[in-house]
């Protein structure tokens, strides 16, 4: 099954990348641009991993004891270190690479956004092929294949404005850079704390159960929106990302 999640998020994610790159007028990036992002993306997944090990350990160092915690409190912290934290930070390490090696070929903020969706493509096959399943957990993946990708270009999009307006010597290049990480990190950790590590879910009342299960069809809901607005608003606004180029350097 996993290879079937796999090659679905293959002809989904390879659609929608594709597009955005067309978009790009008058010249596109070269096709080494276009498929190292992905490459360094399925490397971040390993690399997650690694530093969820090292969050583990970190937490142990700490002498907390993540089960303890009531329900909500103890979702956030698993969601937080098990994934929002090592899988935004392997991501983010990934795309800053990549774009130290194509530094002298990013033109404008646009490309900056391809790099990043790049990285949530990579790193998204790689995931699919890993914790690929059946039933109503593979739905609930198709239905958010994207957000790694969506994650990616709004880490991607702060980069871009903060080197802007560095480079136009003009404040909140470091919010900018602050943001990169913390809105991706944020609604990653608030998405898993609803759904992989719902609390509700294992209460022995029913009622609370199906509470639960409202929630994490709410957070998907909104998770598929999310990627619908973001994907809708970089189409709408390609021209402005793509003019924002003579600056950045």
């Amino acid at each position: 099954m996993s290879f079937i999640q796999m090659g679905l998020a293959l002809v989904v994610l390879t659609i929608l990348y594709v597009r955005m790159i067309r978009r790009e007028t008058p010249e596109q990036i070269s096709r080494p641009q276009a498929i190292l992002p992905v490459v360094f993306g399925a490397v971040a997944a390993p690399l997650s991993f690694v530093l969820f090990l090292l969050m583990g350990s970190l937490l142990l160092q700490l002498g907390l004891n993540v089960g303890e915690l009531p329900g909500f409190p103890r979702a956030l912290i698993q969601s937080l270190f098990g994934a929002g934290i090592p899988e935004e930070i392997a991501k983010m390490t990934l795309l800053l690479l990549t774009l130290l090696i194509f530094r002298s070929r990013i033109r404008n903020v646009y490309e900056y956004m391809l790099a990043g969706a790049g990285i949530g493509f990579g790193f998204t096959l790689l995931e699919e092929f890993i914790y690929g399943s059946d039933g109503l957990a593979a739905l609930g993946r198709l239905i958010t294949i994207g957000a790694h990708m969506i994650f990616g270009i709004l880490m991607a999009r702060h980069l871009g404005l903060a080197a802007c307006r560095r480079a136009a010597g003009q404040g909140g290049a470091a919010k900018h850079y602050a943001l990169a990480l913390l809105v991706p990190m944020v609604i990653h950790t608030v998405y898993d704390a609803l759904t992989v590590h719902n609390w509700l879910m294992d209460d022995p009342k029913e009622e609370l159960q199906i509470v639960g299960i409202l929630l994490a069809i709410l957070a998907m809901a909104g998770l598929f929106v999310l990627q619908f607005l973001v994907l809708r608003r970089l189409r709408k606004n390609a021209d402005k990302y793509i003019a924002l180029q003579k600056m950045v350097h």
